[in-house]
């Protein structure tokens, strides 16, 4: 896999990366005794490129209207030349003594100080550019809205006509980035998006004539025709959102298949203040109908902030999940009032006031939730039956120790994977796993309730918690057994899920 995320930074500090690992060998080489080689005209190109790298990125800073670069530029800036001069010292006192082993420490502290820092300089470049393609994706994400107000057909003229050089625009930036990116996977997604908006355009135009054309008619399946319309532009909205996400991607375990609980958690959050401005303007134009893509926002940020609150600590969970069920059933009404025409009257305004102040709510909320997972982690218990089972012998061997809840959530996982499993057993094993189960729950009861008690290190919970760490080794053993007997009687069953799938591979085709 590609060390950069970028052709050009990998161009760039392939060579640098090189080099450092050749000074590195020469510092081990030489701990045996040997001299360092004079690397002073070496390092002195070095110098010059940086001092050259370094004007470049000062010019840029000063000519730049981005505040985000002028900000995150002097110190990658500092940071590369401080590297550099490092070396200049090393190439000092190794031509004066090349024994010397602080020039030889220094010499490797400034080498992979200059990879870090270019590393660090060229990023911030790069993230400029990504921000210029942003902006241009949401200038035609906000554009296509428009498409909701449209009821002529000269409208649609001047719509289309303003929408072509913004979306080819955007096409060829997303083109030309796709092409510069190392990792096979986002460049696959750019291309697979940008390919459905381009598909979905012409869709758009159409659904929209339809739409103006129904209008025009008397206005006889107008509700189906504005819901068609604003399906696309759901569709379309959803892939330029996701070209979005994916120009901001700089390494692969940023994307949902290798997501940890934080990043899940700061997509989440990024994808809620996204969202808020249509939203928001959905609820205080009380003409905005139902189903479109300012309800479709405010929806989304329900459905990001119910993902928050599955992997955040209490009481944030708690919390967020009861906001997010108050303002799905006010939505809901709403919704329904402006359906039915009903959008001006003193309830759906008093509605959409209330909602307003909940969601900013909801979104101050989301937020402290984040930061408090990024200080102290996420009580979220493992996967699989071997990390809860890790997770509850840790919290039984320390039971004062705050785990934030992950031990006894853990034992929890545990007996319902257990009795998950007993459901699909009979006989004396379906008894002895159910048995052991409440053996398990009854025993965590009782060690819980002494732990409140402030009685968690006394002899009788000590007992405890041996006799749960035994039961619990029981209880992993016998769900692991009856999971493996599970897969051998499908292998065994003549009429099991392998043998249709056997004998769906040998079928004739058309079958």
């Amino acid at each position: 896999m590609p060390s950069f995320h970028t052709k050009t930074i990998e161009q760039i500090l392939d060579p640098v990366a090189q080099q450092v690992s050749v000074l590195v060998v020469l510092h081990e080489a030489s701990e045996d005794g040997s001299a360092m080689p004079d690397l002073s005209g070496q390092i002195s190109a070095v110098n010059a490129a940086v001092q050259n790298l370094v004007k470049v990125g000062r010019d840029t800073t000063n000519s730049s209207k981005d505040a985000v670069l002028k900000q995150d530029m002097p110190p990658a800036l500092v940071k590369v030349e401080a590297a550099s001069n490092g070396l200049l010292e090393a190439s000092v006192m190794l031509r004066d003594d090349p024994y010397s082993m602080p020039g030889r420490k220094t010499l490797i502290d400034g080498a992979r100080g200059i990879l870090g820092g270019t590393a660090q300089l060229l990023l911030v470049f790069d993230q400029a550019e990504v921000r210029k393609i942003l902006r241009r994706c949401q200038g035609v994400l906000d554009y296509i809205c428009v498409a909701e107000v449209i009821e002529v057909m000269g409208d649609l003229v001047t719509f289309v006509k303003n929408l072509t050089p913004g979306m080819t625009g955007m096409a060829n930036m997303v083109s030309a980035r796709a092409k510069e990116l190392t990792f096979q996977v986002h460049r696959e997604l750019l291309e697979k998006h940008l390919d459905s908006v381009k598909n979905t355009v012409p869709l758009l135009v159409s659904a929209i004539k339809i739409t103006v054309t129904t209008i025009s008619q008397g206005g006889q399946g107008l509700a189906e025709a504005k819901e068609n319309r604003n399906y696309v532009i759901r569709k379309m909205s959803y892939d330029i959102r996701e070209i979005m996400r994916v120009l901001q991607l700089t390494t692969y375990d940023e994307d949902d298949w290798a997501m940890d609980d934080l990043t899940v958690l700061k997509k989440a959050q990024d994808n809620i203040t996204n969202q808020m401005a249509r939203a928001t303007e959905w609820l205080t134009d009380p003409n905005a109908a139902p189903g479109g893509i300012g309800e479709s926002a405010l929806r989304q940020i329900l459905a990001d902030a119910k993902k928050v609150a599955d992997r955040v600590n209490e009481p944030y969970a708690g919390r967020i999940k009861q906001a997010v069920e108050d303002l799905t059933e006010l939505t809901d009404k709403l919704a329904d009032l402006r359906a039915n025409g009903q959008g001006k009257t003193p309830e759906a305004l008093q509605l959409s006031h209330a909602i307003n102040a909940k969601l900013n709510a909801l979104q101050k909320l989301v937020d402290d939730a984040v930061q408090d997972a990024v200080k102290n982690g996420t009580g979220k218990p493992a996967n699989t039956l071997t990390g809860k089972m890790d997770q509850a012998q840790a919290w039984l061997a320390n039971p004062s120790v705050n785990d934030k809840g992950v031990g006894r959530k853990a034992i929890e996982g545990l007996v319902a994977e257990g009795r998950r499993v007993a459901q699909n057993l009979s006989g004396p094993e379906k008894r002895e796993l159910e048995q052991l189960c409440n053996d398990v729950d009854s025993l965590h009861k009782q060690l819980d309730a002494l732990i409140r008690k402030g009685q968690g290190n006394s002899p009788e919970a000590r007992a405890i918690r041996q006799q749960l760490a035994m039961k619990l080794q029981q209880l992993q053993q016998k769900i692991e057994k009856a999971l493996a007997n599970q897969v051998v009687d499908s292998f065994m069953d003549p009429t099991g899920p392998l043998a249709q799938l056997d004998r769906a591979a040998k079928a004739p085709a058309g079958c």
